[in-house]
């Protein structure tokens, strides 16, 4: 069985080369239950690896009620977009709540607008992430040995860019080198620079 960590993922892949599971840290000390898990619950592993993205991902979207307005405003709109004055904080979670809890002055309308926005800005950042280049570590479960490359993972299929690397902190310098950015910078600003990017892009 392998472990596989992506840079900026939170949890682990366990698989066996067909079929995966995702876990914590925490739960790698007992190599018999997760040879069971993995039997019981292990599901195809490009799926799996795609999903433990994703999930990280959404929790990672930031939704700026400016730009669910702007959004309203684009598809002709108004009346949703001035609704979305009332919304709070920009945790998609909690707008979410906040709008059921709210659907008499929201509106079904402005739900179906608000997931379709939501919708589109993960399946965006799900995209930024698996187009980038990330440290992949991976490592035979119950060996202390580890192997990093710089690879993506479009569609939860893994595309190695390098040979295995001989340390995180080479693998680190080499995708600095590569994407020609100081140490010091960090993957967040990444993220808003390329979300900007887009947005100029949409108009």
């Amino acid at each position: 069985m392998k472990v596989e960590s992506w840079q900026g993922i939170n949890g682990k892949l366990i698989h066996n080369g067909q079929k995966a599971i995702v876990v914590k840290d925490e739960q790698l000390a007992d190599q018999d239950k997760l040879q069971d898990r993995l039997k019981q619950e292990g599901k195809p592993i490009d799926e799996v690896r795609k999903a433990l993205i994703k999930n990280t991902v959404k929790r990672q979207i930031k939704t700026d009620p400016l730009k669910i307005s702007s959004w309203f405003n684009r598809h002709q709109d108004s009346q949703n977009a001035k609704k979305t004055e009332k919304l709070v904080s920009d945790k998609p979670t909690y707008q979410y709540k906040q709008i059921k809890n709210e659907l008499t002055f929201f509106g079904e309308s402005f739900l179906e607008g608000f997931l379709g926005f939501y919708g589109l800005e993960v399946d965006n950042a799900l995209g930024r992430y698996e187009h980038n280049l990330h440290v992949l570590e991976t490592q035979e479960l119950g060996q202390s040995e580890k192997e990093y490359y710089l690879a993506t993972s479009e569609n939860g299929r893994v595309k190695l860019a390098t040979d295995p690397l001989p340390s995180q902190q080479i693998a680190e310098e080499q995708l600095n080198k590569f994407y020609q950015r100081e140490p010091e910078e960090t993957q967040a600003e990444q993220i808003q620079l390329r979300t900007s990017e887009d947005d100029r892009k949409e108009e």
